[in-house]
């Protein structure tokens, strides 16, 4: 891999980190509405500009009610 800087399809600068051997490389975190990959840090999607955030709050929430309806399933299995 060169050390040559890397412009993305939109033509900004990609940021640059210094490379140290034997350090990891900055951890990526994945946009809910376009699954590509974005810094932890992001609040926005820089490929589709969805909220992070409210994407976020959203799945919490779908997955607090999956969570509700496979205790109800549970508990109605575990009557007969």
């Amino acid at each position: 891999m060169s050390d040559e800087t890397y412009r993305a399809e939109d033509g900004k600068l990609a940021p640059k980190f210094p490379r140290v051997k034997g350090r990891l490389p900055p951890q990526l975190a994945q946009c809910l509405a376009c699954n590509r990959h974005l810094f932890q840090s992001a609040r926005t999607c820089g490929f589709c500009g969805a909220d992070l955030i409210a994407l976020s709050e959203k799945r919490i929430k779908a997955l607090a009610k999956a969570e509700a309806a496979v205790a109800r399933l549970s508990a109605l299995l575990d009557r007969e």
